[in-house]
């Protein structure tokens, strides 16, 4: 079970639909952009959310708070994606968001924050996202059998435990050089050069590569927001505010 932002629906067969506006997350929007442009062709005549393989539209569905405790399916992390939908300040949900350990919560964090920079542009509160986000490449991902939607043998587990990791780590990284794209900083969008095809390698080697981009990532940010004049811009708001925004 899914939930899609662009149609305000429930996604009871999130692996086997779709729409014309879907956005990939295996790879950065502009790197992926031109399948994207393929996919909204062939689905260009359709409405709303259908099945992938015959195009027939699935009824909208919304989602009830209450629905979901009296059928006993109540999802915590479809409730949060639910929630940020219906937030005006997105922003500030995003940032809350960013502070999780858990592995799913990662997946939805680096999706929407894509997504909000996305939808936004390179405004001045992206940088602070982002900042967040390269921070957290430095923070273990600890994946569980139980956090699969399936069930898992043990030797199952531990064959796709190792991919999973990295595919958490790669989702922020993704991110991180959309924002590139975005500010036209070459540097950034292809950040994930410096990794040097480790990607091959184990997971220790991995993520060791991952965190040595750490600064590389935050200077380069940092450097661009001040030159654009909006690093910190609302200095001159309170304290309090500031927290607040």
């Amino acid at each position: 079970m899914g939930y899609c932002l662009k149609h305000s629906s429930i996604l009871k067969n999130s692996s086997h639909t779709t729409c014309r506006f879907l956005r990939r997350k295996d790879l950065p929007q502009f790197v992926a952009k031109e399948s994207e442009n393929e996919h909204f062709e062939q689905f260009r005549r359709t409405n709303g959310i259908v099945f992938y393989y015959n195009k027939i539209q699935q009824e909208k569905q919304n989602y009830s708070e209450k629905h979901a405790w009296l059928t006993n399916s109540f999802d915590a992390h479809l409730h949060e994606v639910a929630i940020y939908h219906k937030t005006k300040k997105k922003w500030i949900f995003l940032q809350a968001l960013l502070a999780s350990r858990n592995p799913i919560k990662n997946v939805m964090q680096s999706s929407l924050v894509r997504r909000y920079i996305a939808t936004c542009g390179p405004e001045r509160n992206n940088y602070r996202l982002i900042l967040s986000l390269t921070q957290d490449l430095a923070e273990p991902v600890e994946i569980k059998s139980q956090d699969f939607r399936i069930d898992l043998e043990p030797e199952e587990f531990n064959a796709i435990k190792e991919s999973y990791q990295k595919d958490v780590l790669l989702l922020r990284i993704y991110a991180i050089q959309e924002y590139g794209n975005l500010i036209e900083s070459e540097n950034i969008m292809w950040i994930s050069d410096e990794l040097n095809g480790s990607f091959l390698s184990s997971w220790n080697e991995f993520t060791v590569a991952v965190r040595s981009l750490i600064p590389l990532v935050q200077t380069k940010i940092v450097a661009h927001a001040q030159q654009a004049g909006v690093f910190f811009a609302d200095q001159s708001l309170n304290s309090e505010e500031l927290i607040l925004e």
